[in-house]
């Protein structure tokens, strides 16, 4: 056993504080992380006993440092991770916004000129054939389907 508790470079998922800990006891570390989650769903407890310790414990090449500065890199790598992710997030979304937007304009334009020739040729009553009663759940239900088997592709 090491003197010290500090955050495993091998052994980790987000940033090593179970691989750390389980190191320090000689435990495997999914024993560890198992502990953290179920302390996540009793009450809360786990995820702010873990944000706690990424924070202020301290990694491999921190021994030596007082304790003060290690919570300083600490906080300053998880800010510098924060908004990379934060910035990948955006990139990620706005492309996808700019897919959206396009798709459902021309699906909303699609729909409109639908809806406007129907209205047209009713008001010019050449539907009078159509049952106007299960013309909309006709639509709705045709509408949910292509969703549904849009999803499912």
């Amino acid at each position: 056993m090491s003197t010290r508790i500090t955050k495993s470079k091998t052994d980790k998922v987000i940033d090593g504080v179970c691989g750390g800990i389980a190191e320090y006891f000689g435990v495997d570390s999914v024993l560890v992380r198992l502990v953290f989650i179920a302390l996540v769903f009793l009450n809360g407890l786990g995820l702010i006993l873990y944000i706690i310790l990424v924070i202020i414990m301290p990694g491999p090449g921190q021994v030596d440092k007082p304790p003060k500065e290690t919570i300083e890199e600490n906080v300053q790598e998880i800010s510098e991770r924060v908004k990379e992710a934060g910035e990948g997030l955006g990139q990620a979304f706005s492309r996808k916004t700019e897919e959206r937007h396009s798709n459902r304009a021309g699906w909303l334009g699609t729909i409109l000129i639908l809806l406007g020739i129907f209205l047209l040729l009713d008001n010019l009553h050449l539907l009078s054939w159509i049952d106007k009663d299960l013309l909309w759940p006709i639509i709705i239900i045709l509408v949910g389907a292509w969703l549904l088997i849009k999803r499912w592709r």
